[in-house]
């Protein structure tokens, strides 16, 4: 596929991005292409970047080298707020919202397009409501935030990027807190927005049922990129996350399921003397 090609069929792209904090490279020139509607996964141990990766994709932080394009047009030269009406980010951590109610939280997402002391028309409320059904918490409507599980919570957050309206969506390793059904529950709700998608995860078995793509970094490096199938293998586990694994097919998504192996405090692991 050509350059032009590529660029054409990308919503967001990334080329030799670079950035350091306190002396320590932290970013080490990654370049790939998000193509618009897919949801991508960003896998990687602790501290191989993946949250600072997103934070230069939200703005948050400004790379020291390189570009990232939003439709072609450097995400730096677009003005803010027309950025954050088409870019909604949920984090690891939810933040505090003293006082508000589930549909207080939801109607934030209106902020990028009406500014922040315009009250909502009858449209917007419809709107709020609608995002609010969607994400299941109806009956929860009028209830603290700060009350709420933290599925919930996420499950909100996900309800306010509905209402913000934009195209792409940015997931900060949101489930990491939540129990398996709610984690499960979280992603399956973003994947139904037919919206592009990138998300950064810890279980490598979540990622593989909901990702288009995946994107490995390790030591700040993108060491691999591509399908499930061809990024989730017995030699990437081994030398990103140095772990020994089978990989079988799941029964019901037919993409790559890991299976650990353990005892790694055993001489045959420290050895590497597992096989299959």
């Amino acid at each position: 596929m050509s350059q032009h090609s590529k660029a054409a069929t990308s919503l967001l792209t990334a080329e030799h991005l670079r950035w350091r904090t306190d002396g320590t490279l932290i970013l080490d020139d990654i370049t790939f292409a998000i193509t618009q509607g897919s949801f991508t996964g960003i896998l990687g141990p602790n501290g191989a970047g993946k949250s600072s990766l997103l934070r230069c994709l939200y703005r948050f932080v400004k790379p020291e080298q390189g570009v990232i394009t939003f439709e072609q047009d450097d995400i730096w030269q677009l003005n803010a707020n027309d950025y954050a009406k088409n870019v909604a980010v949920v984090l690891q951590e939810t933040p505090s919202h003293f006082n508000l109610t589930v549909h207080d939280v939801v109607a934030l997402g209106l902020i990028p397009h009406k500014g922040i002391f315009s009250r909502a028309s009858s449209t917007d409320n419809e709107k709020i409501e609608q995002a609010i059904e969607q994400v299941g918490l109806t009956h929860k409507t009028k209830q603290n935030f700060e009350n709420l599980s933290g599925g919930e919570k996420q499950r909100v957050l996900i309800a306010r990027a509905i209402v913000q309206s934009p195209r792409l969506l940015i997931m900060d390793e949101p489930t990491s807190h939540l129990d398996v059904r709610y984690q499960i529950q979280v992603m399956e709700l973003a994947k139904s927005l037919d919206i592009t998608v990138i998300a950064s995860f810890h279980d490598l078995n979540l990622a593989s049922a909901m990702c288009d793509n995946l994107l490995v970094l390790d030591q700040g490096k993108l060491v691999c990129q591509g399908t499930p199938q061809e990024v989730l293998t017995k030699e990437m586990l081994s030398d990103v996350f140095g772990v020994c694994a089978h990989i079988s097919e799941h029964h019901q998504h037919k993409v790559p399921h890991i299976s650990y192996y353990y005892g790694y405090l055993t001489s045959e692991h420290e050895h590497g003397e597992i096989h299959d």
